[in-house]
């Protein structure tokens, strides 16, 4: 089996693949070593693992998963079946890259955008070549309403609420939901606009966190793909594996 482990800003997520079968996934507020350690104990078949983090993470992580399996961590010199044509590879978020990798593995062919709606928003685009060129990134939803709270001087602090619709808001929590989530909702579909303008054939995805939510509000046709970053670091993984296999039976 291979072990994927996805460390982002606001939570860990893991998968256990066996080859491109998602066997389990769970996402943890709190992730230790514990945690870890208690992945291999209950998963005694894990042979593989691989590692992507958007920030730092304790260094016994490595140790725990090279001494349990074959580890892998993600960087920006690691191989992936995609082009990578980012001017500057080594400030990538690799939860980006392995989304990319992710939807390439569907959508061989195609121009595709990929949309992930978590602690921020990211657009990632691929196109029918195959090269990732890149993006943008947008704050996400809970980033909008802290935003307004502490760089203001009398806004509150608002939560969510996913079923609010008016366009005009009756007091000043109203407003701030529509403002924040209207916005947000406008601001994605806007891109998505600008983006089949140039091209009408895209393949839109979107993953994260917010993703039932703007799946209900957003205008376009779009591909849901909870687990599209753990099944990218699963592909990767795979290729990675893959070719040592290849080196070796070359070597001489």
């Amino acid at each position: 089996m291979n072990l994927v482990i996805d460390i982002g800003n606001t939570r860990v997520k893991i998968g256990l693949f066996l080859k491109d079968k998602l066997l389990k996934n769970k996402a943890y507020d709190s992730f230790n070593l514990n945690s870890l350690q208690s992945i291999f104990k209950e998963n005694p078949g894990i042979e593989n693992s691989i590692l992507c983090s958007v920030k730092k993470y304790p260094s016994a992580f490595k140790k725990i998963l090279s001494s349990h399996s074959h580890f892998v961590e993600l960087t920006y010199t690691t191989p992936v079946p995609v082009k990578v044509a980012y001017k500057t590879p080594q400030t990538l978020g690799m939860d980006r890259l392995a989304a990319i990798c992710g939807a390439y593995t569907t959508n061989k062919g195609s121009n595709v955008l990929v949309i992930n709606a978590g602690t921020c928003i990211t657009f990632d685009f691929l196109d029918n070549k195959g090269i990732y060129n890149g993006g943008s990134i947008s704050l996400g939803l809970d980033m909008r309403y802290k935003a307004l709270h502490t760089f203001t001087g009398g806004l509150p602090l608002i939560s969510s609420d996913m079923k609010f619709k008016k366009l005009i808001g009756a007091n000043t929590a109203e407003s701030i939901k529509s403002g924040v989530q209207l916005g947000m909702v406008n601001e994605i579909d806007g891109i998505i606009n600008e983006y089949l303008s140039k091209y009408p054939d895209l393949t839109i995805i979107l993953t994260g966190g917010n993703m039932p939510w703007l799946l209900k509000s957003l205008k376009s046709k779009i591909k849901a793909e909870p687990f599209l970053v753990l099944t990218g670091l699963n592909v990767i993984l795979s290729l990675f594996h893959n070719q040592g296999k290849l080196a070796s039976a070359n070597r001489f």
